[in-house]
């Protein structure tokens, strides 16, 4: 471990920022390297012929680039990810490589411009009218399409009438529509798992609605929490995300589904089941809406297993009255899922080809899948084999807020469980989703340096100085 020699940059405009950008070049050459100790900031002071505010403002600054860590009682350390840093910018070009949106991955070989281009070309060529796709639509979408969603969803939604099904212009808009609509038949709480989809939390503020986290485990949200919650207060409304969920990737198991339902109809509980990774599940898993379809209501969204640029997702309703209802708050929110892009999609499903493209998908989900898990192997990660995202445990005592901001230092993006919490938790993770990066060298060299960033002792709590 060697000892700085104290300089300042002299290009720099201000004594404290040629402090730091000396540092920042030193890293650079190799002449410092992580782990080795800068002197006292005093002795630095000293040296360097500077008052000791001075140099504390550098060491702040020099801390907020990532490049020093404070240990109390210790002193001052070049970073442990200091190289990675400088090593990862080539890479990505200088650019931060996003693992922290949860889009489909586009596989090696599925041109989807060209799908989507040749599905509008066929439509134009079949005959039907074109006011069927390049006119206002009824709201709740056009009965020719709700046959084609009634079609898709049938293989986990037996007996449902398409009269009781409802397009819309994604989950978020469905789920936004569905929460204004329940709380004008008097909700006013809603309980959901303890790290849930952030919307929900976002679009119950903005309806001065009440969210009760749920705590989980493993499987997903327990019943017996639920339950203790449900004897201290009135909870109206249930939310889940019952296969592969976001964030945790917990699947509910037939078991616990019977006992959240058994729980619903106990205590009067509407269920909102958000699905839209159920296509890429192996066990086909009976949906709480066909367990208890006279409370249940379903959403599933094309843009998670196909592509978030088709705005389409299918919400299936208890009953006709309801979904009259629904279709009123929609008329309002969003008047109509944009019609091209749902007659590509009815189209696709017609002629069985939107399985051909979701299954690609899901082969491209497990690849990548695959490779994280040989990157990562002993950290403490729940996932799902056609999972497009992984949830990585912090280790006790470190802070998932501090491990994606280290992240975000060397050029990765991901999301911390701070933004999928519904209460206070002591659980500390992050959210890393594989499928957003379309180079897949990049993906693999991203995980690598997490992966690095993850080892013991290299994750640092933050340290004001």
């Amino acid at each position: 471990m060697s000892m700085w020699s104290p300089r300042i940059d002299t290009n720099a405009r201000v004594k404290y920022i040629g402090i730091v950008d000396a540092i920042e070049a030193d890293i650079k050459n190799r002449l410092l390297k992580p782990g080795d100790r800068l002197p006292a900031q005093r002795l630095i002071a000293d040296a360097l012929s500077v008052d000791l505010t001075t140099v504390t403002r550098a060491i702040n600054e020099a801390a907020r680039r990532g490049l020093v860590e404070t240990q109390r009682g210790n002193g001052c350390f070049i970073a442990q990810t200091t190289f990675s840093h400088y090593n990862s910018s080539q890479l990505i070009e200088g650019k931060p490589l996003d693992l922290s949106m949860n889009n489909p991955p586009i596989p090696s070989g599925l041109n989807l411009e060209k799908k989507i281009s040749e599905a509008i070309s066929e439509l134009s060529q079949s005959g039907i009218s074109a006011s069927h796709h390049l006119c206002y639509q009824e709201t709740a979408g056009h009965p020719d399409d709700r046959e084609a969603g009634q079609q898709w969803l049938s293989s986990k939604l037996t007996g449902l009438n398409s009269d009781q099904l409802l397009i819309s212009s994604g989950a978020h808009s469905a789920l936004f529509c569905l929460l204004s609509y329940l709380k004008r038949k008097g909700a006013k709480t809603i309980a959901a798992p303890e790290f849930s989809y952030p919307g929900l939390r976002a679009m119950a503020e903005q309806l001065q609605l009440d969210v009760v986290g749920i705590s989980m485990d493993e499987q997903g949200i327990i019943p017996e929490q639920l339950q203790l919650q449900c004897a201290k207060q009135t909870i109206d409304v249930l939310y889940v995300i019952p296969n592969i969920d976001n964030p945790t990737t917990a699947t509910l198991s037939v078991q616990r589904r019977e006992s959240l339902i058994f729980l619903a109809n106990q205590y009067d509980l509407t269920i909102i089941e958000d699905d839209p990774y159920y296509q890429f599940i192996d066990e086909k898993l009976p949906s709480l809406y066909n367990m208890a379809s006279d409370r249940t209501w379903h959403i599933a969204t094309i843009s998670k297993c196909l592509s978030p640029s088709l705005r389409v997702a299918y919400v299936a309703s208890p009953n006709i009255n309801d979904a009259l209802g629904l279709t009123e708050e929609m008329r309002i929110s969003h008047l109509m899922a944009p019609p091209l892009m749902t007659a590509v999609v009815s189209h696709w499903i017609r002629h069985h080809k939107i399985d051909e493209i979701t299954q690609a998908i899901k082969t491209e989900n497990i690849r990548r899948q695959s490779l994280a898990q040989s990157i990562f192997q002993q950290s403490d990660i729940a996932s799902h084999p056609a999972s497009p995202h992984l949830w990585l445990r912090m280790p006790h005592g470190y802070k998932a807020l501090d491990f994606a901001e280290q992240a975000s230092r060397i050029g990765v993006s991901i999301v911390p469980s701070t933004a999928f919490v519904m209460f206070r938790s002591r659980s500390q993770a992050v959210r890393i989703s594989l499928g957003a990066s379309s180079d897949y060298e990049s993906l693999n060299q991203g995980l690598t340096l997490l992966s690095d960033l993850y080892r013991p002792g290299l994750i640092r709590s933050k340290t004001i100085v």
